[in-house]
Parts: C-alpha cells; structure tokens; sequence
C-alpha cells in the first residue's frame, strides 16, 4: 500500500476528494432533515390539583371526574398498624406500582420500560380497576398513572403530514384519555372499615391541550455539529493511508539519496 500510494498521489487525492464530496453530501442531508421535520411537539397544563371527596354512609370516600388525568395520588398519615388504602375506578383500568416516581438508572420510573432488545417500550405495572397500598411507619403514600399515553411533564411529540394533522392527533390524545369515572377510597384495618373522620388527600393531574408546534432544532449549529462529526470519522479513516504515503514517500526518497551517494561500479 506503501508503494501504491508513494508511487501514485492522485491516489491520495482521489480519497480526500471523495471524503470531502461525502462531508458536503451528508451535511447538506443533516441540514434538510433538520428544516423540514415530520416531528411536532405539543404542550398540556400539568398542574396537580385536589379533588373534593365527598364520605358515604357505609364510611367511604368518592370523587367523580370528566378529564385526561395522568397522575392520580393519594396520602393519609396518623393510621393505625395494619390500615389499608384501597382506591377503585368505575369505568377505566389504571396503572399502579410501588416503584412508580422512583429512580430508575437515573431516570423517573413511569410504568413503561424498554425491553432487553431495545425494541420495544413495554408497561410494567399492574392495570386494573382497584389498587391498594399498606400502611407504613402511619402514613401511605400512594401513586397511580390513569393514562399513560399522556405527556406526563406536561410536553410530548407526534409525528404527522402537517400542522392541521399534528393538532388533530394531539387532541385525540386528550379526548381518548377523558373519561367520566368516580374514584372510590377506603381504609379499613384488618378487614373492618376505618372510622376515620380525616378524608385521605387524593391529587389528580389534569391535561388540557394548550399549543402545537412544528418541532424545529436550530439548523446551523446542528449542520455543524454534522459536519465536524464526519470530518473526524473522515480524518480517522484517512490517517492511516497519510501516514504510508508519506512513510512510503520518504522512504522513497531516502532509496534515491543512497543511491546517488553510492552509484553502482560501471564494469
């Protein structure tokens, strides 16, 4: 390869030119995908609020809602040992685990995880119409999702064909998630219901859409980022076949001085 390249330059040329022509193509390739996206980010509010829970003659508690709710929590302290916090839905299943809002490798555990493959988000807590939490040091802190296709920090992204379609699409996230449903809570010790005068603390949140918006990251500064990162994987590729043409070149030229400092005997 030495030899090739010492002896044949435009060898050298020729992969410098087509590194740089491929430098140009796919910068040009990184700055049209970044002005013209399929991608649009959509805001919600994501305030947390209290429901007013009303107490039933047989000593629970309940609640009727008409909204997209993602987060539905609870809390009640000064229970006695054994107390048990059971919350149920009338009309829609929702999604509760004790890890849910914990660290997971650095990020909030939200119910949806990505498989071993990395293929697929798949959900990991248990969906059904009633949940319940136990007591601990006298408090339950209790955590639930109802919707989790909802933004649940209050920003999420769909792709669509224009702007007409990406509100379309983010107001049938919201409409899907609404529902008219009454939430039920009791407390009970050892399978008798709790006289509990202090109804729990029972927190929803609550998500109406507020704008759509084409998703757009700064085109210049990502086409730069786009171009520096080819010209290094480009330079890595190149310093090898560098570094053997000018070893070869050298080497040619060292061959040549010696030969003329010591000409072979004429016979």
């Amino acid at each position: 390869m030495k030899k090739s390249l010492s002896r044949n330059p435009n060898m050298l040329r020729t992969m410098i030119g087509l590194g740089l022509t491929l430098i140009l193509l796919l910068g040009y390739a990184v700055y049209s995908n970044t002005v013209d996206t399929e991608y649009y980010r959509f805001e919600t509010t994501n305030e947390e609020s209290e429901l007013t829970l009303t107490k039933s003659d047989e000593g629970t508690w309940f609640s009727t809602t008409n909204y997209a709710i993602s987060w539905l929590n609870a809390s009640v302290d000064n229970l006695p040992d054994g107390s048990v916090l059971t919350i149920s839905s009338s009309s829609v299943p929702y999604h509760h685990s004790e890890l849910l809002g914990s660290d997971n490798d650095g990020r909030m555990f939200t119910c949806k995880d990505i498989n071993e493959d990395f293929e697929l988000i798949v959900e990991s807590c248990i969906v059904a119409f009633t949940h319940s939490a136990t007591e601990v040091d006298g408090k339950i802190e209790f955590k639930s999702i109802v919707a989790v296709d909802l933004p649940l920090g209050g920003v999420g992204y769909i792709e669509a064909t224009d702007i007409a379609n990406a509100n379309d699409e983010a107001n049938r996230k919201i409409m899907d998630a609404t529902n008219i449903n009454t939430w039920t809570v009791s407390i009970h010790v050892d399978g008798q219901p709790l006289n509990n005068s202090e109804a729990p603390k029972l927190t929803i949140v609550q998500h109406e859409l507020m704008t759509v918006d084409e998703f757009r990251l700064d085109p210049v500064v990502e086409t730069l980022y786009g171009i520096a990162s080819l010209i290094g994987c480009f330079t890595m590729m190149l310093a090898v076949p560098m570094i053997a043409y000018f070893s070869g070149v050298a080497r040619q030229k060292r061959e040549d001085r010696l030969r003329s400092e010591n000409p072979p005997p004429i016979t």
